[in-house]
């Protein structure tokens, strides 16, 4: 086995390494405090190509690996982990519509998203449909050549920014799950209305907002692959998805890591630095014992999907252990810290912050070890 990254992917992991560390570090503290979007950063992805990193050369992407995407995913989230979830959710919509839509709609909104020019969102999660999809209420009624939809969703990450809202309704509610499709609705639609975003813990400059369907009417042409294929679709883009929560996890980990190691060379107590006591040094071990695991896992997951393998359980894998990981490595970059890790003043509380939400959106980690369980 070859743990080294490819020599194209390890220079797109350089190149936004470089960016990010020199322009979005220096922005991550405002964008949490002020809860501001992150437009100059995504602009300058955008300019690079990396918005549309895993999207084909085709419709304007990178045409890269899943591992590319997965190393750019981590070093955005190192430096400014609100900017790697808006850049991980409309990857994800633009390669659902890449993956499973026609020639005609694949030309007319894939190069929008992997260029820039429109940002994506993913509508599933409802009111009384979060874990349990399939259970969703929105529906969409054809008449003639159009879809009306009526209903709600709730935390859709970029919302309020969105051009192009992938959108899973029920076409024919008797059947169930199986009568989930999926449509694309556009931004200005009559009837689309968008709350404004919710107050959280972390991920501040990642807008989430409820977004109401109205007598919402879209051309029968913006279904989405094929009837009733809704849920699947879905399921599909979350396999990928979990992938890039992962690897978003990985990067505020070692940013966490990086932090505590750094200050436990220079903290001094009893006359020498803290890393050097036992307590503090096998705490660092144990939190790059845990890094470096849930690396592995991740890249195995990436791996996997490059080789075009079936990768559902090992996406989730990689997505509940490195989650729990990352949680426990920021918690222990502020022990480390001691009364300063505590204070706003320097970065690790908002690691810590931000690392909770990865444990809920694309899947609870209960709902990962219900994928794992069932794989056994």
């Amino acid at each position: 086995m070859d743990f080294r990254l490819s020599e194209e992917d390890a220079l797109i992991q350089e190149t936004v390494r470089d960016l990010a560390q020199e322009k979005f570090v220096k922005r991550a503290v405002e964008v949490d405090e002020k809860s501001l979007w992150p437009e100059q950063n995504l602009k300058e992805l955008a300019e690079l190509g990396l918005l549309g990193t895993i999207l084909d050369e085709k419709y304007g992407g990178a045409g890269a690996s899943t591992m590319a995407y997965s190393v750019t995913l981590e070093e955005i989230a190192r430096a400014c982990a609100s900017t790697s979830v808006i850049t991980s959710v409309t990857t994800m919509v633009g390669l659902a519509i890449q993956r499973e839509g026609n020639e005609e709609q694949k030309e007319k909104w894939v190069p929008k998203i992997a260029t820039g020019e429109e940002i994506g969102a993913f509508c599933l999660t409802e009111p009384g449909a979060g874990s349990d999809a399939g259970s969703l209420k929105t529906t969409a009624t054809v008449e003639g050549d159009s879809v009306r939809i009526n209903g709600q969703k709730l935390w859709i990450t970029n919302a309020a920014h969105s051009g192009i809202f992938l959108v899973m309704a029920k076409e024919n509610p008797e059947l169930g799950s199986r009568g989930i499709s999926a449509f694309v609705v556009e931004k200005d639609t009559p009837g689309l209305k968008i709350n404004a975003p919710e107050k959280k813990m972390g991920l501040n400059g990642s807008h989430t907002s409820a977004v109401y369907f109205d007598d919402v009417v879209v051309p029968i042409e913006n279904r989405i692959g094929e009837k009733g294929k809704g849920l699947s679709i879905a399921l599909k883009s979350l396999d990928t998805g979990r992938i890039g929560i992962a690897s978003q996890a990985l990067g505020i980990a070692q940013a966490a890591f990086d932090a505590a190691v750094s200050y436990s060379k220079e903290r001094e107590q009893f006359g020498k630095p803290i890393g050097e006591f036992q307590g503090v040094g096998f705490r660092l071990a144990d939190m790059r014992m845990k890094l470096d695991a849930a690396r592995l896992l991740t890249r195995r997951a990436a791996w996997m999907k490059d080789q075009g393998m079936r990768h559902t359980v090992e996406s989730s894998i990689a997505k509940a252990f490195s989650t729990e990981a990352a949680f426990d490595i920021t918690a222990g970059a502020i022990r480390t810290h001691g009364g300063m890790g505590f204070s706003k003043e320097l970065p690790v509380e908002r690691y810590h912050r931000d690392i909770q939400a990865t444990l809920i959106y694309e899947g609870t980690n209960d709902i990962q070890r219900l994928v794992i369980s069932r794989g056994l």
